[in-house]
C-alpha cells in the first residue's frame, strides 16, 4: 500500500512539474540579444599600485572575518571543554566503605569542544598573522603611493616638471 501511495504522490508530482512548464523558447526563433551599454570614460586614471591596494583591502577584509569566526568557534570550544573537564566526583558509602565514584558525562562535551577549540586557537594565531602582515603590506604600499605623489614627475600631457 505505501509503495502504490509513493508512486502515485511521484507520478503526480512529475506530470505537474511537465504540465506546469511553459515553453517561451525555440530552436526556430531568433535569438534576442541586447546590445551591451557604453562604457563610461573613466575620470580618472588608476595606477598599478591603487589596483593592488583595493586587492588587499579585500584580502585583509576576509582575513579579519576570519579571525572573528574563529575566534568565536575558540570562546564556543573553551566553554564546551572547560566545564567538561572538571571531574565531578563525589563519595559513596557502600557497606560501610567510602568509595570515590566520577563521573564520565563530561567527556562527551570534551569531545565535542576540543575539535572547536584547537582548531580555533590555531585559526586565530594563523588569521592574525596573515592580518597583520596584509594591513603591513596596505601601510606600505599607501606610503609610496604618498611618496610618489609628492616626487617630482614629468607630465606628458602638459610638458612639464609636476610636484
Amino acid at each position: 500500500m505505501n509503495r502504490l501511495v509513493f508512486g502515485l504522490l511521484a507520478f503526480g508530482t512529475a506530470v505537474s512539474a511537465v504540465g506546469g512548464m511553459e515553453t517561451t523558447a525555440s530552436a526556430q526563433e531568433p535569438a534576442m540579444v541586447d546590445a551591451p551599454p557604453p562604457l563610461a570614460e573613466p575620470t580618472e586614471r588608476r595606477t598599478y599600485d591603487e589596483f593592488r591596494r583595493d586587492e588587499l583591502e579585500v584580502l585583509a577584509r576576509r582575513s579579519r572575518n576570519a579571525l572573528i569566526g574563529l575566534s568565536a568557534a575558540t570562546v564556543v570550544g573553551a566553554a564546551l571543554v572547560f566545564p567538561g573537564l572538571a571531574r565531578q566526583c563525589y563519595t559513596v558509602v557502600v557497606n560501610g566503605v567510602e568509595e570515590l565514584r566520577c563521573s564520565t558525562a563530561g567527556s562527551l562535551l570534551v569531545g565535542f569542544g576540543m575539535p572547536l577549540y584547537v582548531g580555533g586557537i590555531t585559526g586565530v594565531l594563523v588569521s592574525g598573522i596573515m592580518l597583520g602582515v596584509r594591513r603591513g603590506k596596505i601601510r606600505r604600499l599607501n606610503n609610496q603611493i604618498e611618496y610618489r605623489k609628492r616626487a617630482v614627475q614629468w607630465d606628458p600631457r602638459t610638458s612639464r616638471f609636476v610636484f
